[in-house]
């Protein structure tokens, strides 16, 4: 099952290739975060909302939010300069493959999550 097309469910500027598509449910990978290798669904199995960064990616904006609610990952076997944002239902909410800070920062507005400014 997917939510491909749930208003939720945004795709940004450009798409990212290779990528699941927003309303896909995230597959589980092996990532590397900072050269150890990881479970991507055992680092999201924590609750809130999860920015995937590829590895060349830029920071977030400082109007994304984190602290409690939302997590920001770059994975670092992962190049390219997209994003991938992550629902806490485990599917893609928002992803694109390169740096869309309006629409990212609109989404996280569609999904009523508060901005504040950001520490990565």
């Amino acid at each position: 099952m997917n939510y491909r097309h749930s208003p939720l469910s945004v795709q940004g500027t450009p798409p990212l290739r290779g990528a699941p598509r927003p309303g896909d449910r995230l597959p589980d990978a092996a990532v590397s975060l900072g050269g150890a290798s990881r479970r991507l669904h055992e680092l999201l199995a924590g609750p809130g909302v999860h920015l995937l960064l590829q590895r060349d990616a830029a920071p977030p904006p400082p109007q994304v939010v984190t602290g409690s609610q939302v997590s920001v990952l770059r994975l670092a076997n992962s190049p390219g300069r997209g994003l991938v944002r992550v629902r806490p239902d485990g599917h893609v909410g928002f992803q694109c493959g390169a740096d869309d800070p309006a629409g990212l920062t609109d989404w996280l507005a569609l999904i009523g999550v508060a901005s504040h400014p950001v520490r990565v």
